[in-house]
């Protein structure tokens, strides 16, 4: 396996040289203030739009181009907590609210598709630090826009020292516009993610 894996990058490299995939443009997404404070841990809320405007060039992992565009919803999205080595275990979500102020849409995500626990790893690039990454099944289908301010309930628990800690934050989220500028080595991120977890795979696009 890891032969005929050499033997693919050795191909990508050949045929698209060191550089492969630069990105352009804007990005329609949402704001948050700061992290929540839960059990010890800082918790936020993680978007990587999945959508584009009329006319826009998308550009995904592998596909070798690139161009101009202007990023929107529907969104992947994610509950990511920062914690302490040595203390930090598991994230559990439990239940999902979601109510947007210009649609008065006020949604509850289904509870069967949540649940499940996601481990604390160390984390890249702070010391003393660990991470976890909640994936949320399926698309947030909302546009910054047009759905205006976003305010999210997550009901969550953290296992921490071998003992669960429950509590549910409210996020306040504002719609904005940022400037999406990134030049992404196609062959090199691929093979720093070969072996890495889902969790610690590159992704420049979320914010």
């Amino acid at each position: 396996m890891k032969r005929m894996m050499h033997g693919i990058l050795v191909m990508m490299m050949a045929v698209c040289g060191s550089s492969c995939v630069a990105l352009k443009g804007e990005k329609h997404t949402y704001l948050q203030g700061g992290a929540m404070k839960v059990a010890g841990a800082e918790v936020t809320l993680g978007f990587r739009p999945e959508g584009t405007r009329s006319g826009s060039v998308m550009v995904t992992a592998m596909v070798v181009g690139g161009g101009m565009a202007t990023f929107d919803g529907p969104f992947r999205w994610r509950v990511e907590a920062v914690g302490d080595e040595g203390k930090h275990e598991l994230l559990v979500v439990h239940r999902i609210r979601t109510r947007t102020a210009k649609t008065g849409r006020d949604e509850w995500f289904p509870e069967s598709e949540l649940g499940r626990s996601a481990p604390f790893r160390r984390h890249p690039e702070q010391a003393g630090k660990v991470r976890a990454r909640y994936a949320i099944p399926g698309l947030l289908k909302v546009m910054p826009e047009t759905d205006g301010r976003l305010d999210v309930w997550v009901d969550m628990s953290l296992k921490v020292k071998n003992r669960w800690q429950r509590q549910t934050v409210r996020f306040k989220l504002d719609p904005g516009v940022k400037s999406q500028n990134e030049f992404l080595f196609l062959p090199v991120e691929v093979a720093r993610s070969i072996g890495k977890p889902l969790d610690e795979q590159p992704d420049p696009m979320w914010e």
